[in-house]
């Protein structure tokens, strides 16, 4: 899944839970989104003929604008699909390669 259809994904579950507000946080959104569509790009980090190791930091900072990261210790089944967004990331995996 890529990060964009993750990202939109939780979204949609944090509205739904009333915990975004479309409206109230939709500059937050879409700079996420902006964000989340260079890092599906298929050549990247590689952007622009350089190393992008700034958007994984940026993508996360948004995230927990949003409150669509959890600390552990306030994990439960229920968030661990939240989590998800971040932890199964494809910029995750490529910046332990």
């Amino acid at each position: 899944m890529k990060i964009r259809d993750s990202l939109n994904q939780a979204i949609r579950e944090a509205v739904k839970e009333g915990k975004v507000d479309r409206k109230k946080h939709g500059p937050i959104i879409e700079a996420a989104r902006k964000v989340a569509k260079v890092m599906d790009d298929p050549d990247w980090p590689i952007v622009e003929g350089r190393i992008d190791n700034v958007s994984p930091s940026i993508f996360l900072k948004y995230c927990e604008a949003l409150g669509l990261t959890i600390d552990k210790k306030g994990r439960n089944e229920k968030d661990e699909k939240v989590i998800s967004l971040v932890g199964n990331s494809r910029w995750k995996k490529a910046s332990n390669d």
